[in-house]
Formats: C-alpha cells, structure tokens, sequence
C-alpha cells in the first residue's frame, strides 16, 4: 500500500501547544532538556531556534509527548527524505507508542490473520477486513 507521505504537522506549533497545556515553566522544559537557562527555550518558543533533534524526546517527555513522534515530524520537516533513508538502512519504521498500541489492536483484531488493512478515506476511515 502506498499511502502520500506528507508532514501536515507544524513540529513548533504542536509542541507550543503542549507546552500551555502541560502549564509547564520555562526553568522546567530547560531541566528536563539539559539546558544552562531558560534562553535556549525563549528562543524555541518564539521560533528563533529550531528544537534540536537530541532534545526531542526530553521535550516530549516533559510536555506529554511522544518523542518518537515529535522525532518523525521533524526530520520530515526539516530533513525531507532523510528519514525514509534511516528506515531504510534500520529496516524498521519509526513508530510512537500511540501507533504501537493500533498496531497491537490490529493484531487482536485480525487474530493475526495478517488480514489487508483498507483505507477508505484517509480522514475518516479506516477498515481491517478479515477473512
């Protein structure tokens, strides 16, 4: 199956967003991410500085989300193709905890079956058929 491959996710946006839901303080972000001071995560949050690759998953851990996931939607963004390459050479997808968890429900499902996922519309639908 050959679904588009497209980052419809703004990586600053969604941590932005998880950084006021989480009410967390700027001097907690720079802790949990190793940073000197507070500047590092001024400068993230206003844009001025990207979120660096290695402190993706210390982010997410503390905002409440996947590094995984926060780690994918960056290198799409701003490595196009370069993830695909390391899947590639890895021979293993880089996947979050959430899309484990459809993963392990899939093969609940389909009893391992390995019956054929269907997309009927990527927005809305999405179908196991089982035979």
């Amino acid at each position: 199956m050959n679904l588009e491959n497209t980052c419809e996710i703004d990586v600053h946006a969604l941590v932005l967003r998880a950084i006021e839901k989480a009410s967390i303080s700027d001097e907690a972000i720079a802790e949990a991410c190793g940073f000197s001071s507070t500047a590092a995560v001024m400068c993230i949050k206003k844009g001025d500085m990207k979120i660096p690759l290695t402190k993706l998953s210390s982010i997410g851990k503390a905002i409440g989300l996947d590094g995984a996931h926060l780690l994918r939607l960056a290198l799409k963004e701003n490595h196009p193709g370069l993830l695909e390459q390391i899947e590639e050479m890895l021979g293993t997808m880089l996947i979050s905890e959430a899309e484990k968890k459809l993963i392990e429900s899939y093969r609940y499902i389909t009893r391992d079956s390995d019956a054929a996922p269907v997309v009927i519309d990527r927005a809305a639908v999405l179908a196991i058929v089982t035979n």
